[in-house]
């Protein structure tokens, strides 16, 4: 099996939970692309997180908590000269999350190439980050950087846009960043909100990735039809219903269920686009992927929620 490495933020969520008359907050460890490890770990498979926390006791938990879960954190810096990011979360009635974020200066931040273990890409593997290391400009260089040690290296290149509009400075254009990640990947997932918010036409940006050579385009719409595109066509599916307590790590579930897959087939850039045109294989994929989705948001959490193989069997 390949293994995944996952670079960008590892933070706390910390969880807000109201009653007696004062908000008090749960302590849950998580960040995009630790999420995905840890789903991928979580899942049976083989993964590692690239990225950089605190020396503090948030930094601590974080270790703790992938390790816990079975993540190679051996990529993992420790640094004292900035904190780990927090990320404030409030649920509505529906489930439905809202962001506060603490992360101005994070230790996350200022991750860059060169911290790059020598060996990180000696062999093949399925490489996957975020938008969020986008948002400055040093981080930014640095993602597309990894992207591109990891294309050169003959390696699987996976973007989720995860887009969070708090985390970018004001009146900051978010598009061109997060479209020259996208277009430096093989696959990029993003939700049908980012598309309406960043870019409004899903036809339009479709075809302008597939002419970069993205390979796999996924957009997702919560319980709604999740559309599928690639470069001989397009299907649709229906994802698994789900009762909805907590949508914090759902699309990461959703990415970590498909690279799962990826990795388990051994599929790397010179078998992509065969193993996608066997619709029967790709839709297998994803149904896994979006079962692991409706697991995760049926409970609370980002890395807890995460589900077992077993759970999505």
């Amino acid at each position: 099996m390949m293994k995944v490495i996952a670079f960008g933020e590892a933070l706390i969520d910390m969880l807000a939970l109201s009653g007696e008359g004062q908000r008090r907050f749960l302590e849950q460890p998580g960040g995009a692309p630790a999420n995905v490890a840890v789903g991928v770990a979580k899942l049976g498979g083989q993964a590692r997180f690239v990225g950089q926390v605190g020396e503090d006791m948030f930094g601590d938990t974080l270790v703790r908590a992938m390790e816990h879960y079975g993540v190679d954190t051996s990529a993992l810096r420790r640094t004292a000269d900035a904190l780990t990011a927090l990320a404030f979360v409030s649920l509505d009635d529906k489930g439905e999350r809202s962001f506060a974020f603490y992360r101005h200066g994070s230790a996350d931040l200022l991750y860059r190439a060169e911290h790059c273990p020598a060996d990180l890409f000696s062999r093949p593997v399925i490489f996957h980050s975020g938008s969020n290391t986008l948002t400055e400009p040093d981080i930014h260089i640095t993602t597309l950087a990894m992207m591109q040690k990891a294309r050169e290296a003959d390696c699987l290149v996976s973007f989720d846009v995860n887009y969070r509009h708090n985390l970018w400075t004001a009146g900051a254009n978010a598009r061109e960043p997060i479209w020259d990640a996208m277009a430096a990947a093989d696959i990029v997932k993003l939700s049908r909100e980012e598309l309406d918010a960043l870019y409004g036409n899903e036809d339009k940006l479709v075809r302008q990735l597939l002419e970069t050579g993205v390979r796999l385009i996924l957009v997702t719409d919560g319980g709604n039809p999740l559309n599928v595109h690639w470069s001989g066509g397009s299907t649709q599916l229906k994802p698994t219903n789900a009762d909805v307590t907590d949508s914090t790590a759902a699309g990461d579930a959703f990415v970590a269920g498909l690279l799962y897959q990826l990795a388990k087939q051994e599929i790397g850039p010179e078998t992509l686009d065969r193993w996608i045109e066997d619709e029967a294989s790709l839709g297998r994929a994803l149904d896994f992927a979006c079962k692991c989705g409706a697991v995760a948001v049926s409970r609370y959490g980002a890395f807890d929620a995460l589900p077992y193989q077993e759970e999505v069997r």
